[in-house]
């Protein structure tokens, strides 16, 4: 990636102090046209509009503190091409932090990503906006923590990562509001490992979350903690790309949109029981995999990936008709090192549960994509 070098300085100061930032992003941005149909009805009528991919702006710099120490500083925010408002994240809303960094590794503070959303995602090797033209499901786990993060030289291929947001940065700084909805602590940890080889790699991320999910229907003294495992392995090299992953996740976030839709209430008050980011769900499990194969023909390199979620569990139990099956077929075309289009069609069957059939979505999306 080509990046943009601005030098600031002060002219009463010596050219030695003089410090560089780098300007860096990513404008990407597309069409798309999709439209569901549910079992017993009518397909729908066909949403299309302008998406953004994640278009991006950031700045980073550093500072030589000498014997091997040097200060490091990055400030990343989000643009929204597809708004018409231009969005309302504020600024610094992506991976935004201060930190040092040794031969011995590297120590942030601020705005950070998850393991599984800093060195994982590579089985999901599309641009989209709408889940259905990508593997926005399986990906739906990569996070951002306001926190401490340890990020290992490599050694022999191998490096890992490891990061923690106190409760106070996760519940906004009221403590007291989840001492009144009696919801515990809300820390959450993160750690990676991570291996390449010629080609090869392999790639572990996990996620603990406290108090995330309480029984259906139950007390807030059934309290449980969430967990996300995620693997992802395969080979990227001599213009092949293979990619498969696989995914465990209890006590979070569901691919099953009926058990996302269920807020978490008080039994008695009727008051929800979020505190910032310290956000409850009901107790569920579920198990997903995907594979993405690819052939870089010159500067054209179409792929093809296939996403599968088996039934989830609900309080222990596993309910029917909850799983998914997807399918994105597409080609990217490289105009150059920065600009690349692409094109990509997607099907998305979902269970809404037993008894409710499914939902079956067909998309098609066209965009390019140019860093800078």
């Amino acid at each position: 990636m080509k990046k943009t070098l601005i030098a600031l300085a002060l002219t009463t100061l010596p050219v030695a102090a003089m410090a560089e930032v780098v300007l860096y992003g990513q404008m990407k941005a597309g069409y798309e046209v999709s439209s569901t149909k549910s079992s017993g009805e009518s397909r729908g009528p066909y949403q299309n509009g302008i998406g953004d991919y994640g278009s991006r702006i950031g700045f980073k710099g550093s500072e030589d503190l000498g014997h091997g120490l040097k200060a490091i500083w990055q400030v990343e925010s989000r643009i929204h091409l597809g708004n018409s408002d231009g969005g309302s994240d504020g600024w610094a809303n992506r991976d935004s932090f201060l930190g040092l960094q040794t031969d011995f590794g590297t120590i942030r503070a601020g705005r950070i990503s998850n393991a599984i959303n800093a060195n994982m995602d590579v089985v999901d090797a599309w641009e989209y906006n709408n889940e259905a033209l990508g593997l926005g499901k399986f990906t739906r786990t990569d996070a951002r923590y306001v926190g401490i993060a340890y990020d290992s030289p490599e050694w022999a291929g191998f490096s890992f990562n490891v990061l923690y947001s106190p409760r106070d940065n996760v519940n906004g700084g009221d403590r007291n509001a989840e001492y009144e909805r009696g919801i515990g602590s809300g820390d959450k940890y993160s750690a990676g490992l991570n291996y390449h080889n010629s080609g090869f790699y392999a790639k572990y991320g996990f996620d603990y979350l406290k108090n995330s999910a309480v029984k259906l229907d139950g007390l807030k003294s059934d309290l449980k903690d969430g967990q996300v495992h995620r693997v992802e392995g395969g080979y990227d090299a001599n213009n092949l790309f293979v990619g498969v992953g696989y995914q465990y996740t209890k006590n979070t976030s569901s691919y099953f949109r009926g058990l996302n839709d269920l807020s978490v209430v008080d039994p008695t008050t009727k008051e929800n029981l979020n505190v910032g980011d310290h956000k409850l769900t009901v107790d569920n499990q579920g198990q997903e995999a995907a594979l993405t194969v690819g052939y870089h023909f010159g500067n054209i390199f179409p792929k093809i990936s296939y996403a599968h979620g088996w039934d989830v569990k609900v309080n222990g139990t596993k309910e029917k008709n909850t799983k998914y099956d997807q399918v994105v077929l597409g080609a990217d075309y490289d105009f150059s090192k920065r600009t690349t289009a692409n094109v990509q069609a997607g099907w998305l069957r979902e269970g809404n549960g037993e008894g409710f059939g499914k939902d079956k979505t067909t998309a098609f999306g066209v965009g390019l994509k140019h860093t800078f």
